[in-house]
């Protein structure tokens, strides 16, 4: 009975932090405007088909192929296979002068450019950089990873990945099996669908209000672009290349049925012909560039990689926190109180059932100095070191968790798209540098000047919380209780 209490008790927390002071019109509302971006690009999606072919523009059904091979580098051999008269080792000539070019040159003399001789001192990226990631007395340093990765060094390390993933993408016979194929399938189908649900999920529970709208605007924004591309300069997929030949011109029309490609071995597979079907009625069949599916995957990558951060301690402090109330069997907060290099509990009872805490891994002396530092937040709650400290916390504490499945999934996504036949290293670069490209702009315009600085100055009182947006939806839910700290970015 107890169980099934806490339950109903846990359930109503969430709804009324969901709601957060407002009724469910006004959130469904919200909920609308904020994606509308992504129905506008569906809408045009689903009625491409209406437009009549007699306007449309000429099919380009060579350039993803040739682009393809001598950016990335003709690696099985299609020029060969194609019968074209380009010889395969000229286009590793072109691809390496294109990487060392574009990849390497170019973004390193801009990176330089801005932080060497503009001298700019923060990150471009992350302007709150200090806050969110690192203790507030951290001078930038250009040479960071971080900072040297994303944006500048992004493209290089995509062009080796989708490389990499192209040498496992073969359309042999030899290659093909029952696991790549449900492998694949459940990567371009059902990860491509439930990702940046998933990833939207994560940015409302974690993140300040607005991180989620700002993610819904990237993506409208986005594939908006990529559906009009595919509208106004229409390019041919590799399946057509492969079943109908580079020089085909025969079934270059509009009036050209989409074809599932490799999905067809896994309706084989599982006896159905769902991707079969689907594909014959796609409205856009020649939409090969920029492949969307790669520009989604990435969309979630660039938030995910750039809102994750780590556990630094911040709100450690002999205060007790703010009242919330607690939840059903949740111990309150309590006060924490230093005595030479140990931390003790105002109960020793209580104290013996807590985790040992290492004191290796915590310093009395930098831990005051870091609550000197960050004063001017004002402390919501109080993080208990000897809860949050516990082996099942550090394993989130670092933020390593969804970074690592978010690079995964966008390795495994594009690995998919090749396998399946359905888009060449070329359209998925593209699709990244659409994504990388929505991203700098709604961070830029609205996500950091807008959104995180206005919660920052929530966060230090400078802005009045007049809708209790000073705390993410997980620490609405949590609030007053010892797990408040996990859902909060700057903890």
């Amino acid at each position: 009975m107890n169980g099934l209490s806490s339950t109903a008790h846990l359930l109503i927390r969430i709804v009324k932090s969901a709601l957060n002071q407002r009724n469910v019109f006004t959130l469904s509302f919200n909920f609308t405007l904020n994606f509308l971006p992504v129905i506008i690009w569906l809408s045009i999606f689903n009625n491409a088909g209406l437009i009549p072919i007699e306007i449309r523009p000429a099919i380009h059904s060579k350039i993803a192929f040739y682009s393809d091979v001598f950016m990335f580098g003709d690696w099985f051999h299609e020029l060969k296979t194609q019968s074209t008269h380009f010889n395969p080792y000229f286009s590793y000539f072109v691809s390496l002068s294109f990487m060392f070019l574009f990849l390497i040159i170019l973004p390193l003399s801009i990176w330089y450019y801005i932080y060497y001789i503009k001298k700019l001192n923060y990150n471009i990226i992350e302007w709150y950089d200090n806050y969110f990631h690192f203790n507030n007395t951290q001078k930038i340093n250009p040479k960071k990873p971080k900072i040297l990765i994303l944006p500048f060094l992004i493209p290089l390390l995509a062009y080796i990945v989708l490389n990499l993933d192209h040498t496992f993408a073969s359309q042999l016979e030899s290659n093909f099996n029952k696991f790549k194929d449900i492998t694949a399938w459940f990567s371009y189908v059902i990860l491509h669908v439930t990702t940046p649900i998933l990833t939207a999920v994560y940015l409302y529970v974690f993140h300040p209000a607005g991180t989620l709208k700002c993610f819904s605007f990237a993506l409208g924004l986005q594939n908006i672009a990529g559906v009009f591309t595919h509208l106004l300069f229409p390019t041919a997929s590799p399946w057509f290349t492969h079943l109908y030949g580079i020089n085909d011109s025969e079934h270059v029309n509009y009036k050209q049925e989409g074809f599932a490609a490799g999905l067809i071995r896994v309706d084989n597979h599982l006896g159905t012909h769902l991707n079969t079907n689907g594909f014959h009625l796609s409205p856009i069949v020649f939409g090969a560039v920029p492949s969307l599916h790669s520009a989604i995957a990435f969309q979630c990558f660039l938030f995910l990689i750039t809102r994750c951060g780590s556990l630094k301690h911040r709100f450690i402090s002999t205060e007790t926190a703010m009242p919330g109330g607690n939840l059903q069997g949740d111990l309150p907060l309590r006060e924490i109180r230093r005595n030479d290099s140990n931390i003790s509990t105002s109960s020793s009872s209580e104290e013996d059932d807590q985790q040992p805490f290492d004191d290796d891994d915590y310093d009395v002396e930098e831990d005051f100095l870091r609550t000197k530092e960050n004063s001017q937040f004002i402390k919501l709650y109080v993080e208990d070191v000897t809860y949050s400290n516990r082996w099942y916390f550090r394993i989130f504490n670092k933020g390593l968790i969804p970074k690592l499945l978010v690079c995964s999934y966008i390795i495994l996504q594009w690995w998919a798209t090749m396998y399946l036949d359905h888009h060449y290293r070329f359209d998925l670069f593209v699709g990244m540098l659409y994504s990388l490209s929505s991203f700098l702009i709604i961070n830029s315009t609205i996500l950091q000047p807008r959104v995180l600085k206005n919660w920052i100055d929530m966060r230090m009182g400078k802005n009045t919380d007049v809708n209790n947006e000073a705390r993410t939806m997980g620490m609405r839910v949590f609030q007053g209780t010892k797990i408040e700290w996990f859902f909060d970015p700057l903890a």
